[in-house]
């Protein structure tokens, strides 16, 4: 096919499903990297800070890795932007009420 004497190539239905099929291996290794970052994000928060909100690292790890970006993004929002609580979850009492020396109990 030509277009102003421009010779455009055409793309068939192999070639089309080839890009489709290289965009999804793209994804996946993508989303694979995503997801161990964030679990090994998850763990230093653990070790670090005093806790994680909602879930676990693998469960944070698999949230990133089945929902990509919007999980990935969840899990910043949660834990890293300026909307999280100030005070880890570790250091709250079962009742509500703020730790102030950061020991739960």
């Amino acid at each position: 096919m030509s277009i102003n004497g421009l010779r455009i190539p055409e793309i068939t239905a192999g070639s089309f499903g080839f890009f489709v099929i290289a965009y999804g291996i793209i994804l996946f290794i993508v989303h694979i990297i995503m997801a161990l970052a964030v679990n090994g994000d998850a763990k230093r928060l653990i070790s670090s800070r005093g806790g994680l909100y909602l879930f676990g690292p693998f469960v944070w790890g698999w949230i990133v890795f089945i929902f990509g970006l919007a999980g990935f993004a969840l899990y910043w929002a949660i834990h890293h932007s300026t909307l999280r609580a100030t005070i880890p979850p570790n250091a709250r009492r079962p009742n509500g009420e703020q730790a102030v020396d950061g020991n739960p109990h």
